[in-house]
């Protein structure tokens, strides 16, 4: 798994999970709160498809965190206010980049993979269910 799928596949895991695996590292690691969590709001681009240019649709609300782990930078942004969870996935970017418990956190986050997969499928036939046939008109 690549760090850069860490941050989004890690805000789908269990919040037990994630908080046993950062309690682990924050035992056998030296853990820094570089950023604490904080709300924001982040403008959303858009590319117009007509004219090629570009505007902002709106705002999305996140919560971003920097923590260090042994002296290695780790970052996180999650949807809405989450600040619980933006601690958490930063800590394990942290940790990732460290190399500290590399391989519990591929396994988490792995895990978060394959909620989020299901939620995709289940969502989807939610979706697929309420298509109009036409074709029996």
């Amino acid at each position: 798994m690549e760090r850069e799928q860490l941050n989004f596949y890690l805000q789908h895991c269990q919040k037990n999970a994630l908080e046993q695996l950062c309690r682990r590292i924050e035992s056998e690691a030296r853990v820094e709160r570089s950023k604490q969590p904080t709300a924001q709001t982040l403008l959303v681009p858009v590319t117009d498809p007509i004219n090629g240019g570009s505007f902002y649709s709106g705002e999305v609300l996140v919560t971003s965190a920097i923590t260090r782990v042994n002296g290695v930078n780790g970052w996180s942004m999650v949807q809405d206010d989450q600040p619980e969870l933006a601690d958490a996935v930063a800590l394990l970017d942290a940790a990732f980049a460290a190399e500290v418990c590399t391989g519990a956190i591929i396994r988490l986050a792995r895990d978060g993979e394959d909620r989020w997969r299901k939620q995709v499928e289940h969502d989807s036939a939610r979706a697929e269910a309420t298509r109009v046939q036409f074709d029996l008109l």
